[in-house]
């Protein structure tokens, strides 16, 4: 490949002239994958998804699987209204079915977001993914003994913090967080 850019050139001249880089396996793994690598490519949802994604959202699916196959986290900005919500639905939705195949580990996803959100994420996964099972763990009245039996947990940040106890312990898929700046400052227990 050829560098061009002069601030890229010379941070691949200062990591080459290092006497010895130690790294991890997962960082020789993801090092040879993205070797090989040609792209993201624009995905569609799966059949059981009732909706129609635009270009840029199928593009937000691709974006999503090249995440996961290098084991990356990330972060998907975007104007407001522009279905942010809608994509990721999709993307639970496709992990839903995965799941379902024989031998796959049952593993819930976690979306923590504001109270004011709540309703519009439970409209949209019914709407979009009927078959995506949602528990609103955001009420006085919440049991989290069955978290593990849903495919999507709703949390606000608010009661995150009152359930870490419980919650700590469990595997999840995916951590969605919806409007993270409520976890901007590090010094605060948000």
């Amino acid at each position: 490949a050829l560098l061009t850019d002069p601030i890229t050139c010379m941070a691949v001249l200062q990591l080459a002239s290092q006497p010895a880089i130690a790294v991890d396996e997962a960082f020789v793994r993801a090092r040879e994958a993205l070797q090989s690598f040609n792209g993201i490519v624009p995905l569609d949802p799966p059949a059981s998804f009732t909706g129609t994604l635009r270009d840029y959202q199928r593009d937000a699916l691709g974006w999503f699987a090249f995440l996961r196959k290098f084991g990356f986290g990330g972060c998907l900005a975007d104007d407001m209204g522009l279905g942010k919500t809608v994509m990721v639905i999709a993307l639970l939705e496709a992990r839903r079915l995965a799941r379902s195949r024989p031998r796959v580990k049952h593993v819930p996803s976690l979306a923590v977001l504001p109270r004011s959100l709540v309703f519009n994420w439970m409209e949209e996964a019914r709407r979009f993914a009927p078959e995506l099972t949602v528990l609103d763990a955001t009420g006085a009245s919440r049991d989290l003994s069955q978290v593990e039996g849903f495919d999507l947990v709703l949390a606000t940040y608010g009661t995150l913090r009152r359930d870490i106890a419980v919650l700590k312990d469990v595997e999840f898929d995916y951590l969605i967080l919806d409007e993270s700046q409520a976890v901007k400052n590090p010094a605060t227990a948000a």
